[in-house]
């Protein structure tokens, strides 16, 4: 269950040798500053919710971080085979899909893990809920890293049966990166922005086919066509995160920001320059004739 105590307070914690800093900015709010961005947050689509999640652990998921597109996709796919018009399951949803897309659990586990990451207490389990319990284990040692603290709850089996943390994962998702590099945002937002493109005329393509003859034909091979293009994006936004993950590395985080934000300023100023000299080109030809 969640508290509705403060989350946050003494944002040092105690420090252990067994924890390393972290790349996440340290925060204040309360619970209920947190509940209110996870009801907006939840009020949005399957795609930006991923969307979000993605921004907000790029870094802890390193070469995991495409599985959250994947998981996004079985979650409208299941929706979508049920016959669903909402974004999120029932309880009883929510199992089956564990059941068949996550870990191995007992059915004691599957339910009391699914009531501890139902942050909204409204006895449904929406996309963000369930990457949250998906990646529990990974998100919690970002958190104990983040305070650099040895961990106060049983990590191991990558936490499988494990409950009453529900405030600590909220409390991480809120929690932006630190100095993430603006070229890693606008990767993810130009990544989400072309599988929506793609994944609307995947699906238009789809009932195409459907309909057979020669028309449903041409879609079915055009269908397999972009199937067989997908790898393209996501070798994209490979290439842009590794690029920042060494900048990040070899910087920090804020330094890594500032150095980002440095090359910005510097590209306009120079813009600046360029035009000015075409001013003052364009103003010496005109004095010469």
């Amino acid at each position: 269950m969640i508290s509705d105590d403060k989350v946050g307070g003494d944002r040092q914690g105690t420090k252990a040798s067994a924890a390393k800093p972290s790349n996440r900015m340290f925060t204040d709010k309360t619970f209920e500053e947190y509940a209110e961005q996870f009801a907006e947050l939840t009020a949005t689509d399957i795609d930006s919710q991923a969307e979000f999640f993605l921004k907000s652990f790029i870094f802890d998921l390193g070469d995991e971080w495409n599985a959250v597109n994947a998981i996004a996709k079985q979650f409208k796919e299941y929706i979508a085979s049920k016959g669903f018009s909402s974004n999120d399951l029932d309880a009883g949803q929510a199992a089956d899909f564990l059941q068949k897309n996550g870990q191995t659990r007992t059915a004691l586990q599957r339910r009391a893990e699914l009531s501890d990451i139902d942050l909204d207490k409204n006895d449904r389990i929406c996309l963000t809920e369930y990457l949250l319990l998906h990646f529990k284990a990974l998100i919690l040692q970002a958190y104990f890293n983040r305070k650099q603290m040895a961990p106060t709850v049983d990590l191991s089996n990558n936490g499988i049966g494990l409950t009453g943390v529900g405030a600590m994962l909220l409390e991480e998702l809120f929690t932006v990166p630190d100095g993430c590099d603006p070229a890693v945002t606008k990767a993810i937002e130009e990544f989400m922005a072309a599988q929506r493109k793609r994944n609307k005329a995947m699906k238009e393509l789809a009932d195409k086919a459907a309909q057979g003859g020669v028309k449903g034909m041409a879609a079915q091979n055009e269908l397999r066509q972009m199937e067989a293009e997908d790898q393209t994006l996501t070798n994209k936004i490979e290439l842009t995160l590794n690029a920042a993950k060494k900048r990040t590395a070899k910087y920090g985080g804020k330094e890594a920001l500032l150095d980002a934000k440095q090359q910005e300023e510097e590209a306009k100023q120079q813009q600046i320059q360029n035009s000015r000299a075409k001013l003052a080109a364009r103003a010496a030809q005109f004095e010469n004739k």
